[in-house]
């Protein structure tokens, strides 16, 4: 849901690649990129045959889905969309072109600084202009929206076969498919990812002396932490004046244990990924016993462990940077990469490659040992959410634009997503590629999507995706604008966090009770 994030890195994958997030801006690289032409085969394309003979498209779904399944486009209408400024989309609008060139059906894109997505798109949906075919969808917009968009189920029925669609849509993380949802329909398909992680020091864990030392402080080993207590340990002990040691050697510049985004913009997320992971969630999701949501409940204890997580976040900024109060992701990959953080608590996974390329021009050099490594976040339930493509009502050409959001999201747009633009797909196929666990590419890449793997493979996580309450109300989006700036204060000393929780679930009520149509009350 982190709707700006702009990443430069340069990483390899036997070429260089511009890696860019989910923010602001238009992404620079420090290094020309050389495409790579390697076509990758898919370790998980299924084999599927449609529902019926007569489908306009598609027969079997023995390999992944291409421009070949696309039908003959009856409406010729021109579309229309709009994107972000950045490096992905420099290397996504030649595929653009494919699509024009295979169906006729010309593209209009328009690129703008990403701060502007949402007020320029927000204006003509609910206008019903039917200027943008296509909508570009940060995840916490999808219910709000939802009105002004297709199921896309009911867009396949009628163009393709709902059949055809499911065997595609499948090899996506399941859990980026739920924040798309609204109602149980798919309004969206995913573009990229930015579900969190922890990041870790690898060298500097694995080091024998620092496990020695630290076991003889705290009385148990050094190890990822997966408790509150446990990261607050290691914040304080690996926290260090320039002048002492780390490793056996003399730092020439102050450490931190921590590196946190505890500024006005992203501590939400931060903060969502501490207390979805002890279970709870800002507001209770209910259901009938047919599914259908009925109301929604902020719970004396939903509430009780906001107080305890925000107790504990700021227990914890303790050990990072003061910088941290006005830190955004940027500020904290570079203390990281650097060398004066060990731990990014929280962090956007498409920042790890970015953090390694950081590390081994900055660090490596001194310490040809320093590395990273890649973790659950506390409770292995972080934030997380994508952009993604629509189609919307308002279309002159719905048609040609259902055919598009499912090209964007196929396996060979995806895998141009992330091996030339940098990115990190949602295609479980495309992550499981050998080619990504090469010798060359284990470190950083292998590790990464093992981790994006195993965390999209958890029912227990993707069943808490399904009912957490950001992914499910039509006024979540404003909420969680909202709460950037609350959470802030008590993190800032503005108020107790007694006082800033309270704050939070009045202005929930409020903001729910204007902007959806579902009940809530706080207990």
């Amino acid at each position: 849901m982190k709707k700006f994030l702009v990443i430069l890195a340069v990483i390899s994958l036997a070429l260089s690649i511009s890696f860019v997030g989910c923010k602001a801006g238009a992404a620079t690289t420090t290094a020309a990129a050389a495409e790579t032409t390697a076509a990758a085969t898919t370790t998980a394309a299924a084999t599927e045959t449609t529902a019926a003979a007569t489908t306009t498209a598609a027969a079997k779904e023995a390999k992944p889905f291409s421009l070949d399944n696309i039908p003959e486009i009856k409406n010729k209408s021109a579309l229309n969309l709009i994107v972000e400024t950045g490096a992905v989309f420099d290397k996504i609008v030649p595929y653009i072109q494919k699509f024009t060139d295979k169906t006729g059906v010309k593209v209009n894109v328009e690129r703008v600084a990403s701060p502007v997505v949402y007020s320029k798109e927000n204006v003509e949906l609910v206008a019903g202009t039917g200027v943008y075919d296509l909508a570009y969808v940060e995840t916490s917009w999808t219910n709000e929206w939802s009105q002004y968009l297709y199921d896309l189920r009911e867009l396949a029925a009628k163009y393709d076969s709902v059949d055809a669609f499911n065997a595609d849509v499948k090899n996506h993380s399941p859990v980026i498919l739920a924040c798309g949802q609204a109602n149980g329909k798919q309004m969206v398909l995913p573009f990229y990812t930015y579900h969190m992680g922890m990041f870790i020091r690898q060298d500097v864990f694995d080091d024998p002396t620092e496990q020695a030392n630290f076991k003889a402080k705290y009385g148990y080993d050094l190890k990822p932490a997966t408790n509150f207590q446990q990261l607050r340990d290691q914040g304080e002990f690996f926290t260090r004046k320039k002048g002492d040691k780390l490793k056996g050697q003399t730092l020439d510049q102050d450490l931190y244990g921590l590196a946190m985004q505890a500024g006005a913009y992203q501590d939400n997320d931060e903060f969502s990924c501490y207390l979805w992971g002890q279970g709870y969630d800002y507001v209770k999701v209910n259901r009938d016993a047919s599914g259908k949501v009925t109301n929604y409940t902020i719970l004396k204890d939903y509430k009780d462990a906001m107080v305890k997580t925000m107790e504990n976040y700021i227990a914890l900024t303790k050990f990072a940077s003061p910088g941290c109060l006005t830190a955004n992701f940027d500020f904290v990959v570079t203390e990281q990469g650097e060398g004066r953080a060990i731990i990014q608590n929280t962090m956007f996974s498409n920042c790890f490659a970015w953090t390694a390329s950081i590390l081994k021009d900055k660090v490596a050099p001194k310490d040809p040992n320093a590395k990273l490594g890649i973790y659950p976040t506390l409770g292995n339930k972080p934030y997380t959410g994508a952009w993604s493509f629509g189609v919307t009502k308002a279309s002159k050409n719905p048609e040609a634009a259902y055919w598009l959001v499912r090209y964007l999201s196929s396996y060979e747009c995806q895998e141009a997503v992330m091996k030339e633009g940098g990115q990190l797909t949602t295609r479980m196929d495309v992550l499981s590629n050998p080619e990504w666990k090469t010798a060359e590419n284990m470190y950083p890449y292998g590790i990464l999507v093992d981790y994006l793997l195993s965390n999209w493979t958890d029912q227990s996580y993707v069943d808490f995706i399904k009912n957490a309450w950001y992914f499910n109300s039509t006024a979540a989006g404003k909420v969680y604008e909202m709460q950037m700036n609350v959470l802030a204060k008590p993190i800032h000393n503005e108020m107790s966090a007694q006082a800033g929780i309270d704050e939070l679930c009045k202005q929930t009520v409020e903001l729910t009770s204007k902007f959806d149509k579902i009940p809530i009350k706080e207990e």
